[in-house]
């Protein structure tokens, strides 16, 4: 049995230096840190430097591959981190459409389901438990965890988080356009490239789709009414950014997720992820024009203003982030690529319309139940997050 190491640096540079240490006979000797502690000794008096190492289970990661097993360790709920801080584990994620939150919704399900959060779920709705445009009311929403239903006083005051459609996570609007276009069936099989296809369906004089027009904007609370009122359009988004602590950007996805551990004080391992929901690559349309891109831009113009102005504040956190930025970002993407070469085996494809296929993933026979929480959609984790708040 092969037993990887990573380590990383305390300067200003990453070391990410992956070495075979030992062949091991029981996996049971991973659980001993005293024997890893002296085989890396041992390792460094024959001549194998490394710079400082961390003592932790976040820079400790270890992966284990066999002949029979494919594992990698799960994440421990109470690991320990590097800052001073306390990891948080309360948190409001607002969901918006086509913006990669889906995948977005998976990292804060699963880091509710190993740390025994509860969640605000739509009791009426087993399939997402999605709240969407209703007002809520204590009655309607599925118990905490060990709280008995109907026990209303108890319920405020045990909820961690939110994960489902009460409508955040923004991306430019016309890749966000382009996306939802495709997705909810409006390109057609035709000879007709999807460009025209859009430009043909903006030049309309009708378009009745609220998930083209503005629908970032929509989705976090602008009325219809006034996407085109500037003045009503920049006032509710200062509205946002005084309400929301952290706006993170698809376009910047691993940077934003950089953001969100260091607001959370999280460890590395609570932000991996496996993309969900993602197109094929064979579904993917040519990239558009500019001036389509331009053209799509000025029609959801509520969804432009808001973008770019969170585009602003998301990069003066990145340079508040401090010096380490770039060698945390270099750190997480390769554990981004140790955790998909263990968990995932192969992909095939789901079609949900004539245009679009989803990529899903096919792990090893063998895996672990990490690795399934991770590659088998969001649905899997949410049923388990509902059957243990529905007990």
């Amino acid at each position: 049995m092969k037993l990887f190491w990573e380590t990383r640096s305390d300067e200003n540079h990453v070391l990410m230096t992956t070495i075979i240490l030992c062949l091991l006979q029981t996996p049971s000797i991973m659980d001993n840190k005293f024997v890893i502690l002296f085989t890396l000794i041992m390792l460094m008096v024959t001549n194998i430097s490394f710079t400082a190492l961390y003592y932790s289970v976040e820079s400790l990661q270890i992966f284990v591959v066999s002949e029979w097993n494919k594992h990698i360790l799960q994440p421990k709920p109470k690991a320990q981190y590097h800052e001073t801080c306390k990891p948080h584990d309360q948190l409001v994620f607002i969901k918006t459409h086509k913006t990669g939150s889906t995948t977005l919704q998976l990292i804060v399900q699963i880091y509710g389901y190993f740390h025994n959060s509860s969640f605000v779920f739509n009791a009426a709705n087993p399939l997402a438990g999605h709240i969407k445009y209703i007002e809520i009311n204590i009655n309607k929403v599925l118990p905490p965890v060990n709280v008995a239903k109907g026990a209303y006083t108890e319920y405020m005051n045990n909820f961690d988080m939110s994960a489902g459609h009460f409508k955040y996570n923004l991306r430019d609007p016309a890749h966000q356009f382009e996306s939802a276009f495709m997705f909810f069936g409006h390109a057609k099989q035709s000879d007709r490239s999807t460009e025209v296809q859009i430009n043909t369906w903006l030049n309309a004089s009708k378009h009745g789709d609220r998930f083209l027009d503005n629908n970032q904007m929509l989705d976090l609370g602008l009325p219809a009414k006034d996407f085109r009122n500037h003045s009503a359009v920049m006032l509710h988004i200062q509205k946002l950014s005084r309400e929301f602590d952290l706006m993170l950007l698809n376009e910047y996805f691993d940077e934003s997720l950089l953001l969100l551990r260091k607001l959370m004080c999280w460890s590395f391992d609570d932000i991996l992820y496996i993309k969900q929901n993602a197109r094929t690559n064979a579904s993917r349309s040519q990239p558009l024009s500019e001036s389509t891109k331009d053209k799509i831009r000025n029609y959801n113009v509520a969804d432009t203003s808001l973008y770019e102005y969170f585009n602003q504040t998301f990069w003066k956190k990145i340079a508040a982030y401090g010096p380490s930025f770039n060698r945390d970002l270099q750190y997480f993407k390769n554990k981004q690529t140790i955790l998909y070469n263990f968990c995932i085996e192969n992909t095939m494809s789901e079609r949900i319309n004539k245009k679009v296929a989803l990529t899903l993933y096919n792990t090893p026979s063998n895996t672990t139940d990490y690795c399934n929480l991770m590659a088998n959609n969001q649905r899997n984790t949410f049923e388990r997050l509902w059957n243990r708040q529905q007990k």
